[in-house]
């Protein structure tokens, strides 16, 4: 294995390129910002930030955040297994796990959600 001067300095020739770190690093960025963006679009939401600007913003967050959870690790897992970069596809792998986790709660959670009608006093 030979070792080249790159621009940020000795780096090992036959390791991901610079574009493929900055895409990895930006997927997971990605991922790691849903839940903090996620809660400010549900705030803003509730606030009454009515009109046709204010529900189109919320609806394009609320896609990006959906894109996030399931797009994110799943295009690093192939840009990382693309790539050969074995940290980089541990690292979505635990992505894409803690991703189906949270996908599965919010599936039972409104799966047990629908049960009850608002109201029904039996539910309580």
């Amino acid at each position: 294995m030979s070792v080249g001067i790159g621009p940020s300095g000795p780096e090992p020739s036959g390791g991901p390129s610079t574009a493929v770190r900055r895409l990895i690093t930006g997927l997971s960025l990605w991922w790691t910002a849903v839940p903090v963006v996620f809660v400010a679009q549900a705030y803003v939401w509730s606030a009454g930030v009515r009109g046709p600007l204010g529900d189109g913003v919320a609806r394009v967050v609320l896609w990006a955040c959906i894109g996030g959870v399931v797009l994110a690790p799943a295009l690093g897992l192939v840009v990382a297994r693309a790539a050969g970069h074995a940290g980089a596809r541990k690292r979505f792998a635990v992505m894409g796990a803690l991703s189906l986790g949270f996908c599965l709660l919010v599936a039972l959670f409104f799966r047990f959600a629908m049960e009850c009608a608002p109201g029904d006093g039996s539910c309580s």
